[in-house]
C-alpha cells in the first residue's frame, strides 16, 4: 500500500471523540460512499471535520472566514521553538 498524502495541517490537535454503535456505522457508510466515488477524503477524521464545516455553514450560518477571525493569533516570538536541530559540521581533526 503506498503511504497517503498528509492532508492534516501541522496546527491540528488530537482530541478523542466518544461514538455511538450508529455514529460509527454513518461515519463508515459515508467512508465507503467516499471510496466508491474514489474521493480522497475518506478518513474519519476527514468525515467527522466535513460534517462540523457543513453545519457550521448551513446551520449555525458561520462560514471558514468568520471563525478565522476568531482564532487567535500567537506573535511568532511566543510560538514554541522547532524541535528540529542543526547539524554543524565537526571541526577537522
Amino acid at each position: 500500500m503506498s503511504p497517503r498524502e498528509k492532508h492534516i495541517p501541522d496546527n491540528a490537535h488530537r482530541t478523542s471523540v466518544s461514538l455511538t454503535p450508529e455514529d460509527s456505522e454513518a461515519i463508515h457508510w459515508v467512508r465507503q460512499i467516499r471510496r466508491a466515488r474514489k474521493e480522497k477524503r475518506t478518513t474519519i477524521n476527514d468525515v467527522i471535520v466535513d460534517a462540523l464545516w457543513y453545519f457550521m455553514e448551513n446551520a449555525e450560518h458561520m462560514s471558514r472566514d468568520q471563525i478565522r477571525a476568531m482564532v487567535p493569533v500567537v506573535p511568532v516570538e511566543l510560538r514554541p521553538p522547532s524541535k528540529v536541530t542543526e547539524m554543524k559540521p565537526k571541526g577537522k581533526r
